[in-house]
C-alpha cells in the first residue's frame, strides 16, 4: 500500500511540475501576468498545512502509549487530520498550477470552435436549443438540474474529509485522478478553444428563465478579456472556471462517484445526484453534448491510468458496491 501511495503522489507531483513548466514557458509571451499575491497566498496556505501536519504528528507522539478509548480516539483523529493536511498539501500546488495554465491557454486569438462542436452535436442528432426549451418548460426539472449542477462543488470538501478519515489511500488516489484529468483537460481545451453553447446560440432570456440568470455565461466576460490581448492580471484565488471543452463537471462528477466505491450508503445517492448533474451541464453549464461525451472519456482514461500506475490492476465487478455487484455476478453466471 505504501508503494501505491508513493506512486500516486509521484503522479500528482509530475503533473504539477509539468503544469508549472508549461506555465513558465507560455507566460513569457502571454498577456496574462500572475499577480504577486497569488504566490503569497500559495505560500501561506502551504505553511498552514505544514503547521497542521507537524501539530498532529506531535499529538500522535505525545499520546502514543495511551491505550484508553479517549486516547485511541484522539490518536485516530490526529492521524486522519495529518493525512488530510498532507494530501491537501499535494492538491493546492496542483490546483494553483492548473488554474494558471487554463488562463494562459484561454488567452489565445485562435478562432472559437463552437460552430464545429454544435455541428458534431447535430450529426449525433442532438438539438441543444430544443433540449434547453424542453427542460425550461418544466420548472421542477429545471430547479432540480440547477441544484444538482451547483451541488458538485459542495461534494469535494466533504469527500476529502471522508476519504482522509477512512485511512486508506483513496484520497491520494482521488487527487491523482484530478491531476491526470486536469492534464488531459488542459491539453484538449488548448486544442479546441470554445465559449459554450449559450455564447454560440444566444437564446432569449425567456427560453432559460427557470435556470440561473448567468447560466453557462459566468465565465464569458473573463474569457473575452483574455482573448482581447490586453494585459490581464491573474489572482488565482479569484479565478473563474474557463473550461468549456471538455466538460470538467462531467469528468469530476464521475471521479467523485468512483472514489466512493465501497461506501454503499453514499455511492448510490451520490451516483444518482451526479447523473442528474451531468444532464444539467447542458442547460445550466452551457455545454454542447460533445463536451459531455468527451468529459466522460476524460474521467474513464484518468481512472484507468491512475489504477495502472498504482498497480491496482483492472476494474472488476467485485469493486462495485452491492447490490449492483451481486446483480452483475448473476447476469454473468447466467
Amino acid at each position: 500500500m505504501l508503494r501505491s501511495e508513493f506512486r500516486l503522489a509521484a503522479v500528482i507531483a509530475v503533473v504539477t511540475l509539468g503544469f508549472l513548466a508549461a506555465d513558465l514557458f507560455y507566460s513569457q509571451n502571454s498577456n496574462v501576468t500572475l499577480d504577486l499575491r497569488s504566490w503569497l497566498d500559495l505560500a501561506k496556505v502551504l505553511m498552514v498545512l505544514a503547521a497542521i501536519f507537524a501539530a498532529m504528528r506531535l499529538v500522535e507522539w505525545r499520546i502514543e502509549h495511551d491505550t484508553s478509548r479517549m486516547g485511541r480516539l484522539i490518536t485516530s483523529s490526529a492521524i486522519a487530520v495529518r493525512l488530510l493536511s498532507a494530501n491537501v498539501f499535494l492538491f493546492v500546488p496542483l490546483s494553483f498550477a492548473s488554474v494558471w495554465f487554463m488562463y494562459l491557454a484561454s488567452a489565445t486569438d485562435r478562432p472559437l470552435m463552437d460552430q464545429t462542436l454544435a455541428a458534431i452535436d447535430a450529426v449525433i442528432g442532438f438539438d441543444w436549443r430544443a433540449f434547453l426549451d424542453l427542460a425550461n418548460r418544466q420548472p421542477l426539472v429545471a430547479n432540480t438540474l440547477v441544484f444538482a449542477y451547483h451541488a458538485l462543488g459542495r461534494q469535494l470538501p466533504l469527500l476529502f474529509i471522508l476519504l482522509a478519515f477512512a485511512k486508506r489511500p483513496r484520497l491520494t488516489e482521488f487527487i491523482a485522478f484530478l491531476a491526470v484529468s486536469s492534464a488531459l483537460t488542459g491539453t484538449l481545451m488548448s486544442l479546441v478553444p470554445a465559449a459554450g453553447a449559450y455564447a454560440y446560440f444566444h437564446p432569449e432570456p425567456n427560453v432559460f428563465g427557470n435556470f440561473t440568470a448567468r447560466a453557462g455565461m459566468w465565465h464569458f466576460t473573463e474569457l473575452m478579456k483574455l482573448r482581447s490581448g490586453e494585459p490581464f492580471d491573474l489572482l488565482v484565488t479569484r479565478a473563474e472556471g474557463l473550461v468549456t471543452f471538455p466538460s470538467y463537471h462531467t469528468a469530476l462528477g464521475i471521479m467523485v462517484v468512483y472514489a466512493l466505491r465501497g461506501y454503499r450508503w453514499l455511492f448510490w445517492p451520490v451516483a444518482c445526484l451526479n447523473a442528474v448533474m451531468i444532464v444539467s451541464t447542458l442547460p445550466e453549464g452551457g455545454h454542447h453534448l460533445i463536451d459531455v461525451i468527451v468529459g466522460v472519456v476524460v474521467a474513464a482514461v484518468s481512472i484507468l491510468a491512475v489504477r495502472f500506475v498504482a498497480g491496482y490492476g483492472p476494474v472488476t465487478v467485485g469493486m462495485l458496491p452491492a447490490p449492483y455487484a451481486a446483480r452483475s455476478k448473476t447476469q454473468t453466471s447466467s
